[in-house]
């Protein structure tokens, strides 16, 4: 279940038990029979409703909760697959296994992002459009490369500077269906707290874990 979808289902629900409130309150006014029987009714029936309510978010949040775990094993594999292509365009003359593996890192990386999102515009008529057409750009670039005494040398630091900037547009729309938050001890240069901090090597203990 994407960010989106569990969004509209935590709104839909809140905005549910908001009309059934109001719906209690129009019974409670408004409710001339003998022995307020019908607001009776309600009351009882109210617990079996929130039960429900409480079931599908339940349901919601443990969707969510999969779909998050598969997501990052999805991520980790077009990490490697991505970090194995620049790392290809930086070799002097690679093999045909060298050139083979990192493709077939490339497309099962492809495929699998198809397992979890539909493409744009799917439905039984029309198959619609691949949702991260950057990591499909990556594979051509490797792929027109080539390897062995065919590796075009020339094409291959203007191949590896296209694929980081694939990468940055790719991950970064990708990153947004992820749960972050920042970390609550960050240790960065560039913050007000350590900006300009000077490190000494010799204040570094060697060997600690």
């Amino acid at each position: 279940m994407t960010k989106k979808t569990i969004r509209r289902a935590f709104l839909g629900t809140i905005l549910g038990l908001a009309l059934l409130v109001a719906a209690g309150i129009a019974v409670s006014i408004f409710d001339t029979t003998e022995k307020r029987l019908v607001f009776s009714t309600f009351k009882d029936l109210l617990p079996l409703t929130l039960a429900i309510a409480a079931a599908w978010i339940g349901y919601c949040v443990q969707r969510r909760t999969a779909y998050q775990q598969q997501l990052r094993v999805l991520w980790s594999n077009l990490v490697c697959a991505v970090q194995h292509a620049a790392a290809y365009t930086q070799m002097t003359r690679p093999t045909q296994p060298e050139y083979r593996a990192v493709l077939v890192r490339l497309s099962i990386a492809i495929d699998e992002f198809r397992g979890v999102f539909c493409n744009l515009g799917e439905d039984t008529e029309r198959p619609g459009y691949y949702p991260f057409e950057p990591i499909k750009d990556i594979h051509r670039l490797v792929s027109e490369l080539g390897y062995e005494e065919n590796f075009k040398a020339p094409q291959a630091d203007a191949a590896c500077r296209k694929i980081q900037a694939l990468w940055k547009d790719v991950r970064a729309v990708i990153l947004k269906e992820f749960d972050r938050e920042e970390p609550s001890w960050p240790h960065s240069h560039w913050t007000d707290e350590q900006k300009g901090a000077v490190y000494d090597e010799n204040d570094i203990t060697k060997g600690e874990a």
